[in-house]
């Protein structure tokens, strides 16, 4: 039974294009709705879909980072900000579990990630939101649960440098994190 359901498939995908659906079949509006949208026209660096706004007058950036659902990454791998900046980080959580992000000093990631390794001993890491109480952290988030967008401010360090950002759930950090570069 099974060999004569699965014979027709077989057949479709040995012979390929015989069984192609015509291109006039195919809906021009349902390949649209492929399309990856950026959510903000208003894009002031140069780059696949980064939504970062920066009022040069009030020095204030706005940066849109979205963790890509069910791939445990952000969708931004770095962004460049001015040091001293008033920095407006809006995480839009897509995926279906918890995220955090902090940010820390350059050269730390490894460092921060063994840290957050090392929470899991911690019976109180979940209402630290596996954050390390290291120095090496400068900011940071609560958890941020699925489909919440929540908005974390700060100025950005006075010296440039390569900032990593992270999240530390458990076993997160090693494919979740990124650069924000300072610049002067």
């Amino acid at each position: 039974m099974i060999k004569v359901t699965l014979f027709p498939l077989a057949a479709m995908l040995i012979l390929g294009s015989r069984f192609d659906t015509p291109k006039e079949a195919i809906a021009p509006k349902a390949i649209a709705l492929c399309e990856a949208q950026p959510r903000n026209e208003n894009l002031n660096q140069q780059g696949n879909n980064i939504r970062i706004e920066r009022n040069e007058d009030e020095r204030v950036t706005t940066i849109l980072i979205e963790i890509v659902p069910e791939m445990m990454k952000f969708d931004l791998d770095s962004f460049k900000v001015k040091a001293g900046d008033k920095i407006i980080l809006e995480i839009d959580n897509l995926d279906g579990m918890q995220h955090n992000l902090l940010i820390a000093k350059p050269g730390t990631l490894d460092k921060v990630g063994a840290a957050a390794d090392a929470m899991l001993r911690d019976p109180k890491a979940s209402e630290k939101f596996y954050i390390p109480e290291i120095p090496e952290v400068l900011f940071s988030t609560k958890m941020i649960g699925p489909q919440e967008l929540y908005t974390l401010t700060f100025t950005a360090p006075t010296e440039p440098g390569n900032y990593p950002f992270v999240c530390t759930f458990p076993g997160h950090w090693r494919m979740m994190n990124g650069i924000m570069k300072v610049e002067s």
